[in-house]
């Protein structure tokens, strides 16, 4: 069987983000909320759900799975694979318009319902704070740490680190409710075409004895098997692998203009050092300007 990468937002949403597969849904975010016994979601109604028709040239709109809860919660998923600049205010930003949007002309403050922010990437949001797949936040006092609400709440969930704690560290990571979740959005690979057979053995044995894993299996199956899905996706992955490309391209131009510029400020740096002895022996400002080609009016502020 082959699978498509459920990493491709269009992917993700057609299994996560579909009324006709809500069971699927509330067992991902119980998993990934750690929700347990009274304080699971048993319910979810979706909110801009509908998938926008790919384009040749890929373009399509927002792909976020947005659901409020049977508690009246709202959560907003996101699925990036691709390193966006300033994540961490964008997220910021789409959950302070969630919230805000909850509130209807009239309504009083303490009507907004708990909004929460799940991020899941493929590439670590905070590299240099925490080598952990699965980060909380929330508004906390500095010295007590105590809420000041609870109405707000992020979730990150790093890929790349999940995988890294996968192959290192199995056992431990077995003990998370979320890691047959993860293991599915980790083990296909669109850009490279690779699949995880030893993943998906494992998917197949949990699959054997809880049903939401079995269920979400065999909608993943169907999904990748129909032709306009896998068209759609094809253009998709074109497009975001087009997204990388530039991403490396201007990165390496950017390294290449830094390592000229360094060089050049190197040599700059030289000269005004050549004219400051030349003046110190007792050269004429002329003769420094023809030898090291520094303007006169340089050559003078060295003086």
């Amino acid at each position: 069987m082959q699978y498509l990468d459920l990493k491709m937002d269009f992917m993700f949403k057609q299994l996560f983000g579909h009324p006709s597969r809500k069971s699927i849904t509330m067992a991902f975010l119980n998993a990934l909320l750690h929700r347990k016994e009274d304080d699971r979601i048993v319910d979810v109604q979706f909110e801009n759900t509908e998938l926008t028709k790919e384009t040749e040239d890929g373009k399509t709109g927002r792909l976020d799975v947005i659901v409020r809860t049977n508690r009246g919660e709202r959560i907003h998923v996101e699925i990036q694979i691709i390193p966006q600049y300033g994540m961490p205010e964008r997220l910021l930003y789409y959950w302070a318009r969630l919230f805000s949007s909850s509130l209807s002309k009239g309504e009083r403050y303490d009507t907004l319902p708990p909004t929460i922010m799940i991020a899941i990437l493929n590439y670590p949001l905070f590299p240099h704070e925490t080598d952990r797949f699965h980060t909380i936040f929330h508004i906390r006092e500095d010295e007590e740490h105590f809420l000041w609400s609870d109405h707000l709440e992020f979730h990150v969930l790093d890929l790349s680190q999940f995988m890294v704690k996968w192959k290192k560290y199995r056992r431990d990571v077995k003990q998370s409710p979320e890691w047959p979740w993860l293991t599915m959005l980790s083990a296909v690979d669109g850009r490279t075409k690779k699949v995880d057979e030893e993943m998906v053995r494992e998917l197949e044995g949990i699959a054997m004895t809880e049903q939401e894993i079995l269920e979400a299996l065999e909608e993943w199956q169907s999904l990748s098997v129909d032709p306009e899905n896998r068209y759609a996706y094809e253009m998709r992955l074109k497009w975001l692998l087009d997204q990388l490309s530039n991403i490396r391209g201007s990165r390496e131009e950017g390294l290449k203009e830094g390592l000229e510029k360094g060089l050049q400020q190197g040599l700059q740096q030289e000269k005004r050092h050549i004219a400051k002895k030349m003046l110190a022996k007792g050269y004429d400002v002329q003769t420094i300007h023809e030898l090291t080609e520094l303007a006169v009016e340089e050559i003078e502020r060295l003086k």
